[in-house]
């Protein structure tokens, strides 16, 4: 350690000679260093530009003024939105649907040679896909045709085609969407649904229409509380109506139209917080199909507010009883329970099935071609010669219900209706079954696909039927026939047989409550009336309120009728056809073409084809509340995309949209000379 203090402390100090001549060259160093970092400092801009530059370019950058209607530099790709939902006709009477097809006319008149355009509708009517067109006259004709229809506006899809046209195509591109803003289009716009959108290229939403809030109302459902629909009888039609904020507290007259005729009117004032009801009543003079709509009128409402509806008719059905075990007690007759099923109310001026009750010993003396349905209720004696005229009687399109009893022979029943020249049975009848005390055998499996017991697809009378208990029955062997209901063990309890045109039907037990307990059940009554109408030829009246626009229209029938066709005729009488085809054994067929609100009609190749000749189509009912979208909750729905929100005045003023591309293409050559010059002039 001391060795180390002495070397440390007698170390030899160095002397620094400074010599003038290196001192010049150190000065003339530090003056050089200096010019050539100003140099690289420069460079490195320059760089740095042309980096920037080229991002820019990458970007297609456009410099715009005003609503840049009018384009400068590369090829223009144009696609336009038009709106053509209902909201277009109702709002100011159609003002708006004018006014964005004047904008949609000067976005196109604003083309130059070379630039190419689609129009697109919200709602597409017929198949004609839209495309990009270079002749601007070719593309004025696209747009003369388009008509509103009585939709909710699809700008999900609109905008789909729209971004699917733009990104075949290269240069400068545009999207336009003219409408009203209406809420219920608006309100249903998803971006993620469009698929593969472009953010580079801005939405530009031109408005129409007034921006003032104006009364709207809604015509939201239509119901009829009558069972029973048939020239001469009250019929009853339930209508709810609703009201925009805009439109609440004003007083409207809804008015009822059946056949172009005004049956009934009601006042009421609209509400803009809870719905209103009216009740109309009438009555049809004929049968048939019938067309009607609701309307409402007021001080600012649309005359385009109407719910459509058809009526289906036929005369009403007399149905002949025949009591085979008639008794002195009134309710322990045979058809007792029939008779009060088929006109429950007993008021024979407002019920569309009229019975008449007669006993068995007058069979001889009755001609069945007065009656559309004639039920034989536990009748055990059949004269041949009433046998004979009962045949013709289903084979012209009468309807025949058959019950069994006690006072049935099986050997008898199957001589006079199943082994002769007039086999009306759908099988031989086999023996009676007694269930033992012990045992339970209810109403099992019913067809519900079948039109005479459809009307169970209500769990409510599907469970009171099956909890019909059944004592005794008679066994069939069905023939060619068509099991619509089995007992809980497995046996036919009721089986249907077409003859020629007509219907017969075996009930394997008694009408009444002798061998079931089904006449004290809910479900009785609608078995009956169903059973009874279905043999005699079908519906007894019907109110159908229609379809929504835009869905599809479908129709079923008999697999005999497959590969026939139906005409269709539209609200503005245009014709399409439609063709049955076979698929799970029924003849079915279906209409996409319902755009237009109103009553449509179908034209079957045949009287034998059993389709109703009218049916409605009515708009979706926010379509006429008139509410507009918020322009916060439109910025939400288009995210990243850039849109911007104009009037249609903005297009009177034109502007340029003009492309920079070419600029900054030269821009950026000139800055990569310099930068070249520039990197040169460092390395000499």
């Amino acid at each position: 350690m001391i060795p180390l203090v002495i070397h440390l402390l007698n170390r030899r100090q160095q002397r620094r000679l400074r010599f003038p001549a290196v001192r010049f060259v150190l000065i003339s160093q530090r003056r050089v260093a200096r010019t050539y970092n100003l140099r690289n400092w420069l460079l490195l801009a320059v760089r740095t530009l042309a980096v920037i530059f080229l991002a820019l370019l990458m970007a297609h950058p456009l410099w715009e003024t005003g609503a840049g209607l009018s384009a400068r530099g590369a090829p223009l790709s144009t696609a336009i939105i038009v709106d053509n939902s209902l909201s277009m006709q109702v709002r100011e009477e159609g003002a708006p649907f004018r006014e964005a097809k004047q904008a949609a006319g000067r976005i196109l008149t604003a083309l130059g040679d070379g630039d190419r355009a689609a129009v697109i509708p919200t709602n597409p009517v017929g198949r004609r896909e839209p495309r990009l067109k270079d002749a601007r006259e070719t593309v004025l004709k696209d747009l003369d045709p388009l008509v509103v229809t009585a939709g909710t506006a699809d700008f999900t899809a609109a905008l789909r085609t729209a971004y699917g046209l733009l990104r075949e195509t290269g240069g400068q591109k545009a999207l336009w969407v003219v409408t009203d803003l209406g809420l219920s289009g608006w309100d249903r716009l998803s971006l993620p649904a469009v698929g593969e959108y472009d953010p580079t290229v801005p939405v530009k939403i031109i408005t129409v229409g007034s921006s003032e809030a104006v009364p709207g109302a809604t015509i939201d459902a239509l119901a009829s509380p009558a069972l029973n629909i048939a020239p001469g009888l009250d019929i009853g039609l339930v209508t709810s109506l609703g009201a925009s904020v805009a439109g609440a507290g004003l007083p409207v007259a809804a008015r009822l139209h059946i056949d172009g005729k005004v049956r009934d009117e009601k006042q009421v004032t609209l509400s803009g917080d809870a719905e209103s009801t009216v009740d109309f009543q009438f009555k049809l003079d004929r049968p048939g199909s019938h067309s009607g709509y609701v309307s409402l009128h007021g001080e600012g409402l649309s005359e385009h507010l109407r719910h459509y509806f058809t009526l289906h008719t036929r005369e009403r059905l007399n149905v002949l009883l025949v009591d085979g075990d008639p008794q002195r007690a009134l309710v322990a007759s045979e058809t007792f329970f029939l008779s009060r099923a088929l006109n429950p109310a007993g008021d024979v001026a407002n019920s569309v099935l009229l019975p008449e009750v007669i006993l068995s010993g007058a069979l001889g003396k009755v001609n069945p071609e007065g009656y559309q349905a004639l039920v034989l209720a536990n009748v055990a004696t059949l004269p041949p010669p009433f046998v004979a005229r009962l045949a013709a009687f289903v084979e012209g399109g009468g309807g025949l219900l058959l019950s069994l009893g006690d006072q049935i022979v099986a050997e008898d029943h199957n001589r006079a209706l199943w082994n002769n020249a007039w086999p009306l049975l759908p099988g031989p009848l086999g023996e009676r079954r007694r269930v033992p005390l012990d045992r339970n055998v209810t109403v099992g499996e019913a067809d519900l696909s079948h039109p005479a017991l459809e009307a169970f697809g209500d769990r409510r009378l599907l469970d009171s039927l099956r909890s019909a208990k059944v004592s005794s029955y008679f066994q069939v062997a069905p023939v060619g026939g068509r099991t619509l209901m089995r007992l809980s063990n497995g046996d036919p309890l009721l089986v249907e047989k077409e003859v020629g045109k007509g219907r017969v039907l075996l009930w394997t037990s008694t009408a009444d409550s002798a061998w079931n307990n089904l006449p004290l059940k809910t479900g009785y009554v609608p078995l009956v009336q169903s059973l009874v109408t279905h043999m005699a030829g079908g519906s007894s009246g019907s109110i159908d309120t229609g379809i929504v626009a835009g869905t599809e229209k479908r129709w079923s029938t008999d697999t005999a009728h497959a590969g026939k066709r139906l005409r269709v005729v539209d609200p503005r009488r245009t014709e399409r056809e439609v063709t049955l085809v076979a698929a799970d054994g029924k003849a079915s067929g279906s209409f996409d073409g319902n755009h237009f609100a109103g009553v449509y009609r179908v034209v079957p190749p045949g009287a034998d084809l059993d389709i109703p000749s009218l049916y409605a189509v009515n708009p979706p009912p926010l379509e006429t509340r008139l509410e507009r979208m918020d322009a916060q909750e439109l910025a939400r729905k288009f995210g990243p995309v850039e849109h911007e929100v104009l009037s249609a005045g903005a297009l009177s003023d034109g502007g340029i949209r003009t492309d920079l591309a070419l600029a900054l293409v030269v821009v950026l050559i000139l800055t990569l000379l310099f930068e070249g010059w520039l990197g040169q002039r460092n390395y000499e």
